[in-house]
């Protein structure tokens, strides 16, 4: 599958968006290495640098909003115009709670005064658990089934090349490439 990335022209949507999710991914693997590490310490105070760190790795999760914007308003319109509905209604409707988990882990890392130990490990762990496995979930559906199907369904440079500007005027992830 990545050689089909690795194949596509320098700027292509599918080929920043297929980047963006390699970041996204690894930036997950580091918030399920930062969850198992809270998940073993002993008082608050030893995992308020955890904390932190997770704060800011969901930080970096939640901007990639911009991501989700272009698949929603450029390529998940022109597939479903191309017969295309059912993987961009799918992947439309799982943003949802996607979003919800990101914002969700960003509030408990910073809003956690006032619980035990035992409250904060549990939601920490409930949110970075859920979060990792809908959207690495999510991540794979996109690159192995959904984006090839694009790149197949439209075939003319001109509609990517719309796409494109469109993406541009909606605009990137603070981390993409």
């Amino acid at each position: 599958m990545e050689t089909f990335y690795a194949n596509l022209p320098e700027g292509h949507v599918l080929k920043t968006l297929y980047r963006e999710h390699e970041i996204i991914l690894k930036t997950l693997d580091e918030i399920t290495e930062l969850n198992t590490k809270i998940q073993g310490l002993s008082t608050v105070e030893d995992a308020e640098n955890d904390l932190d760190k997770l704060h800011h790795l969901a930080i970096k999760v939640t901007e990639s909003e911009p991501h989700h914007q272009r698949e929603e308003q450029a390529l998940f319109p022109v597939m479903i115009e191309r017969g295309m509905a059912g993987p961009p209604t799918v992947m439309t409707m799982e943003h949802e709670p996607i979003r919800k988990y990101k914002h969700d882990l960003k509030d408990i890392t910073v809003n956690y005064n006032g619980l035990s130990l035992d409250e904060i490990r549990t939601k920490i762990n409930s949110t970075c658990t859920g979060l990792c496995e809908m959207l690495s979930s999510h991540i794979q559906k996109e690159n192995l089934m959904c984006y090839p199907m694009a790149f197949q369904g439209i075939p003319e440079e001109h509609v990517w090349q719309d796409m494109k500007k469109k993406c541009d005027l909606i605009g990137y992830c603070s981390f993409t490439p």
